[in-house]
């Protein structure tokens, strides 16, 4: 919904690369990703390339803490979650979106509090709620 042609796409916690693959399969012009689990970030690349998308997957240090993208996803559970509030909303570029999921209907206040106090310029657009998992989209303004 909020990813537009050529969007840069970051998918912190990659996993399988799922989330990138499909932001580049839907028009995203580069796309990232990064996972704490080295495994996690071959099966990135192995799913990348099966898929014919071109993207960069790595451990969260190869992500230079500077660079900004359009859209980060990451979904991922509560607790790392908020402990990764001000590295999420520092990747996070003015009038880009945070997408967040793998969240529990009774853990969507702490996290968007978490959110607001490590960034107020990222601010709660909408949530979603699909059998007890939720996602929260927040805009930089």
């Amino acid at each position: 919904e909020h990813l537009s042609r050529g969007a840069s796409v970051l998918d912190y916690g990659c996993g399988t690369g799922v989330l990138a693959i499909a932001a580049s399969m839907f028009g995203a012009g580069s796309v990232e990703g990064c996972d704490i689990d080295p495994l996690a970030v071959e099966a990135s690349r192995f799913n990348a390339k099966n898929n014919g998308v071109a993207g960069n997957f790595c451990l969260p240090e190869g992500i230079p803490r500077e660079r900004r993208y359009d859209v980060v996803v990451a979904n991922i559970l509560c607790n790392p979650l908020i402990s990764l509030a001000p590295v999420l909303c520092g990747h996070v570029a003015r009038g880009g979106f945070l997408v967040l999921s793998g969240i529990l209907s009774d853990q969507v206040d702490r996290i968007a509090e978490a959110y607001r106090r490590a960034d107020p310029a990222i601010r709660l657009e909408r949530w979603r709620e699909e059998e007890g998992w939720n996602v929260i989209c927040a805009r930089a303004s």
